[in-house]
């Protein structure tokens, strides 16, 4: 998987200094990247209540499981921790 992080330059002259243009240009990355986790949060919920409704369910999560251990995904992730309630 690649992400990639288009973040925008500065305005010129908002400062001289290069390490507080890249202190700035960082937050916005982690803004961004933020973001996009609570997207995905939000995704991983929807369908994990989509599987919930289906016939078999509990043999459809665990194949899911299953395939992420296969994969090395880490399935106990928090998903309510990636999602900020507070925006």
């Amino acid at each position: 998987m690649r992400i990639i992080v288009e973040v925008p330059d500065l305005p010129p002259g908002s400062t001289k200094s290069h390490a507080v243009a890249n202190y700035v240009r960082a937050l916005i990355t982690y803004q961004a990247l933020r973001r996009d986790l609570a997207h995905a949060a939000l995704d991983i919920a929807r369908c994990k209540k989509a599987l919930a409704d289906r016939l078999q369910a509990q043999t459809l999560m665990a194949e899911a499981h299953a395939l992420c251990e296969k994969l090395g995904i880490d399935v106990d992730i928090s998903i309510t921790s990636a999602v900020d309630n507070s925006r």
